[in-house]
């Protein structure tokens, strides 16, 4: 049977409609999974700072590990210190002490190249890329440096609280030395054990700051297998509405993520045990609370909260 010429033509037109419709939905999804990808993408280059101590070495593990995860390139740095010596003193002679010096540290630097090259290979990662810079002058002022000329989107740290190597970093300055940097920082505590990564405490106010450093959060989560555990503190200070913890949920359904909201006047403590209870690998908090950071890195806290002895926390940097 012969078909009407006009229904061909309204057959062929609709035919051309949907096939433009899913053409568009797919250009659509694939436009969109083009920018997942692109966000995923979150570090290609990783600054560890190390003065070459167990603390640094176990570090090193860690920043390895984060490098191969992210196909990143894990750039190793030693600075050190020239010491003051009086105006007064015989130009000569300080010219001599300086150069001896500046030997010394080089030829420790050098020993140490090959060490470092053992940990990686110890680990099956020594196919990582890692470059080695020495350079001379204060901790805090040659990161901050590096960080920029290098790019770098990621600094990796070892610290226990007590070397004169914390002190010009972390220690009781941490978080002022955190909030110094425009990059996430990961602190590595001198008893932490890398078995993987697969339990992330993050801490939330939920507010479109967080919401933002949770997108990113999600793709690293997913180069670990990891879930995110999002929790918030109801203090009376920052109370949240169960509506809006309701429409994170929903939002994040997909995702690797889980909610907890936690009725307590103990911000510090509250964060503590449940890094203890649900098993955390990894605490990410955005540096806004300054004063959480400065608890945390001091002795009384970590005395009493002895988790933090074995768990790295990763500071994102809070956006203006």
């Amino acid at each position: 049977m012969l078909l009407p010429y006009s229904y061909l033509l309204d057959y062929l037109k609709i035919h051309l409609i949907k096939t433009k419709i899913s053409f568009l939905i797919i250009a659509h999804q694939m436009f969109f999974l083009s920018l997942y990808k692109q966000k995923s993408i979150i570090m290609k280059k990783i600054l560890f700072p190390t003065d070459f101590s167990d603390t640094a070495n176990n570090a090193l593990i860690y920043a390895l590990k984060m490098a191969e995860t992210q196909n990143a390139t894990l750039f190793v740095l030693h600075a050190y210190e020239m010491p003051i010596i009086s105006a007064t003193a015989n130009p000569v002679m300080v010219q001599d002490v300086y150069k001896t010096i500046e030997l010394s540290n080089f030829e420790n630097f050098k020993d140490q190249v090959p060490q470092i090259r053992d940990i990686a290979k110890h680990h099956n990662l020594d196919h990582i890329p890692m470059h080695f810079i020495l350079e001379e002058g204060f901790l805090n002022t040659i990161i901050k440096k590096r960080v920029k000329e290098e790019n770098i989107d990621l600094v990796v740290m070892g610290t226990n609280g007590n070397s004169g190597f914390d002190k010009k970093l972390l220690g009781s300055n941490t978080a002022n030395a955190i909030g110094s940097l425009n990059v996430p920082v990961l602190s590595i505590p001198h008893d932490a054990v890398f078995d993987g990564i697969k339990s992330i405490a993050f801490t939330t106010l939920f507010n479109a700051q967080d919401k933002k450093a949770l997108d990113q959060l999600i793709p690293m989560a997913n180069s670990f297998g990891a879930t995110i555990k999002c929790i918030h503190i109801n203090n009376g200070k920052h109370l949240v509405d169960s509506v809006v913890v309701q429409n994170w949920e929903e939002n994040y359904q997909n995702s690797p993520v889980q909610f907890f909201v936690i009725e307590s006047d103990d911000i510090e403590k509250s964060i503590f045990d449940f890094i203890d209870s649900e098993n955390i690998d990894l605490l990410v908090s955005i540096t806004r609370n300054r004063s959480f950071f400065e608890k945390l890195f001091t002795s009384s806290l970590t005395k009493k909260l002895s988790y933090h002895n074995y768990v790295p926390v990763l500071a994102l940097q809070e956006e203006d």
